[in-house]
């Protein structure tokens, strides 16, 4: 007896798993995030990519072909969205694709093309398109808002040459307005040539609420340093938020 494999109900299938397993990944995403704002931010997103599978669900009865296309776009979509948490629902998102063009090429279904139904895999390309370039833009807005919450003042060198050892400490006070989940201060120490010569930590701190807190960067080295820059990171291995040159005479 032989057994026919419908591949479009198989694609339909596997593409309604993937809009359940890449909600499950943008809830997920919601769970790890602590409610910081970038994580609900792409997990929203993430959320939203899957449930617009169902849109190509519905398309798979009318034109398979664009179908496919929709599903190949979300699965990009939502690994861009949330990269590795998404890896899942990417690829079942993509199988469904592939599983709906081996479809048509097996059967060579006919369908009267509708250009209006290939306005959906253009509407979900710009609704993300256009949700990244909103991310983008809060990023730098929320980075500029962390620069301004920071500053420092009465900031002090002491750097002495003894026994042909050079060493001191930078210290001062690290002003903060806002509230953040971690902060860092790092110093590095040049030379006349610009080469740095000691990198130092001033302060590390969790859970950082608005006040002044005192930092000291340590200095140790076989040269008289010329120049030291304090940078302030709000994550770890991130770029800094708040940069500051001090001259040392």
């Amino acid at each position: 007896m032989e057994i026919t494999i419908n591949l479009k109900t198989v694609s339909t299938i596997v593409a309604i798993v993937a809009v359940i397993i890449g909600i499950i990944e943008g809830l997920n995403v919601f769970s790890l995030s602590g409610l910081v704002p970038d994580f609900v931010f792409y997990g929203s997103l993430a959320i939203i990519i899957a449930i617009l599978g169902l849109l190509g669900v519905y398309i798979s009865k009318m034109d398979i072909r664009i179908a496919a296309i929709q599903y190949i776009i979300l699965g990009l979509g939502l690994f861009i969205a949330i990269g590795y948490y998404g890896v899942i629902g990417c690829v079942i998102f993509i199988v469904a694709g592939v599983l709906a063009i081996a479809e048509y090429v097996q059967t060579k279904e006919e369908v009267t093309p509708d250009k209006k139904l290939f306005l959906i895999p253009v509407l979900t390309i710009v609704i993300i398109v256009l949700f990244l370039l909103a991310s983008a833009g809060l990023g730098v807005l929320d980075s500029m808002a962390a620069s301004d919450s920071v500053s420092f003042s009465g900031l002090s060198v002491a750097i002495s040459n003894d026994y042909g050892v050079t060493s001191g400490d930078l210290t001062g006070t690290l002003n903060v307005d806002k509230d953040f989940d971690y902060l860092e201060v790092k110093v590095r120490f040049y030379n006349s040539n610009n080469l740095t010569l000691y990198e130092s930590y001033a302060y590390t701190g969790s859970n950082v609420h608005p006040g002044k807190y005192s930092v000291d960067a340590f200095y140790y080295g076989n040269e008289m340093p010329t120049k030291a820059v304090i940078e302030v990171y709000n994550e770890v291995n991130g770029d800094p938020i708040h940069t500051q040159n001090v001259n040392i005479n």
